[in-house]
């Protein structure tokens, strides 16, 4: 122990007792004093430490309020990091520590400054941002935790450019993340799957955001397309023009009321308005519940049945489904297609499928000859299926 230390431990256990004479606080004990003045090892201060930033609320208020500052001055002083530490660990989330004292903790080591980084209420956005661009990473990352983020100091933490930082600040719901951060994050992000798969989950996300979102994944399905399956480019963007916003399916469903849509789709089939290019217009769009409503129109099949085929793992199921509705082979292979991509975009850790020319054929010819054989398409379709896709989760 420094000569320079025993000075300033023996003037805090005078204030620790003082404190402790005026407040009859029984936590913060007689006993502990004591053994701080015998005892003035770091392991000792910083119990010493947490016991009174556990209480500082109390002990701020009354007679007891400048001896609580007092001791306070000290503690945020102490040479010990470990001491410094279980001071912030249990001062942290009170409203009456004293900002300035708030700041100089936060601005600590990392280890001392984490919790009031996170959990401080007296820290300022203006101390937080100033933080965040002068400090190193982990400091932003502690402040994307915060309970509460303001716009301006969420532009801050973008600022950073850190994908940990960013993920964190998008997974935050207490986060007021606007229109063009949001879009600023998805452009300057687009190659970070942490923070899409965040950003696609937040609750209300500005449809332009959502629009943005899904033309960058199908930009890069495209390509993939091109690269590594063996198929035109027109032939890819056609496939991904039935794959975007997929992502925003989900969301746009909820808007449609059921039996309003059907009754709107019987309509439209018994006027010879829709046929298998408008069920590939509606997934272009988005719309499933528009898909399903009309699949289940044009089959004379009900929605439970519908769905079920259509999300079956056993693309059997699907394809007798097509043939029940009508569709062409055509329609039904880019339907599948769309279908399958869309999984393989959304379902982390599934293998992307191929399709080359010969697998196409294949597929086309399998769908011909089912529609050969009805009585194989009402066994398929009366039969429960054994699985559901994982896109259907997503709907």
């Amino acid at each position: 122990m420094t000569s320079e230390t025993r000075p300033r431990s023996r003037r805090m256990a005078q204030l620790l007792e003082q404190a402790q004479a005026m407040s009859g606080e029984s936590r913060l004990s007689r006993r502990d004093v004591a053994e701080l003045a015998q005892n003035r090892t770091p392991a000792v201060r910083a119990r010493i430490a947490r016991k009174f930033g556990s209480q500082f609320d109390e002990l701020a208020e009354g007679g007891t309020a400048r001896l609580a500052r007092a001791v306070l001055d000290l503690l945020v002083r102490d040479v010990a990091v470990e001491v410094r530490r279980a001071l912030a660990e249990t001062i942290a989330p009170s409203r009456k520590l004293p900002p300035e004292a708030a700041e100089r903790l936060a601005r600590d080591d990392i280890e001392v400054a984490r919790p009031v980084l996170e959990k401080s209420p007296v820290l300022s956005d203006e101390v937080l941002a100033d933080i965040v661009r002068t400090s190193s990473m982990q400091y932003a990352l502690a402040v994307a935790g915060r309970e509460r983020i303001s716009e301006q100091l969420a532009e801050a933490l973008v600022d950073t450019g850190e994908q940990r930082v960013v993920a964190r600040l998008v997974d935050n719901l207490g986060a007021e993340l606007n229109a063009r951060t949001l879009k600023r994050i998805a452009r300057d992000f687009r190659d970070s799957r942490r923070v899409q798969e965040r950003l696609v989950q937040r609750p209300a996300l500005p449809y332009e955001v959502v629009e943005q979102l899904v033309d960058l994944i199908g930009q890069k399905l495209e390509w993939e397309l091109v690269r590594t399956r063996r198929i035109s480019a027109e032939d890819a963007h056609r496939i991904m023009s039935a794959v975007r916003d997929r992502v925003a399916i989900g969301l746009t469903a909820r808007d449609h009321q059921q039996e309003n849509l059907l009754r709107y789709l019987r309509a439209k089939h018994l006027s010879g308005e829709l046929g298998p290019d408008e069920l590939l217009q509606f997934l272009r769009d988005g719309d499933i519940a528009a898909l399903e409503c009309a699949l289940a129109v044009m089959s004379g099949l009900s929605l439970r049945t519908v769905r079920q085929a259509l999300y079956a793992m056993d693309r059997r199921h699907l394809a007798a489904l097509c043939v029940k509705a009508g569709l062409p082979a055509s329609h039904y292979v880019a339907l599948r297609m769309a279908l399958e991509l869309a999984e393989s975009c959304l379902e982390a850790g599934q293998k992307s499928r191929e399709y080359h020319s010969d697998t196409l054929r294949y597929v086309q010819h399998q769908y011909e000859q089912l529609r050969l054989d009805p009585d194989k398409v009402a066994e398929l379709l009366g039969a429960e299926p054994k699985g559901m896709s994982g896109l259907r989760l997503l709907a």
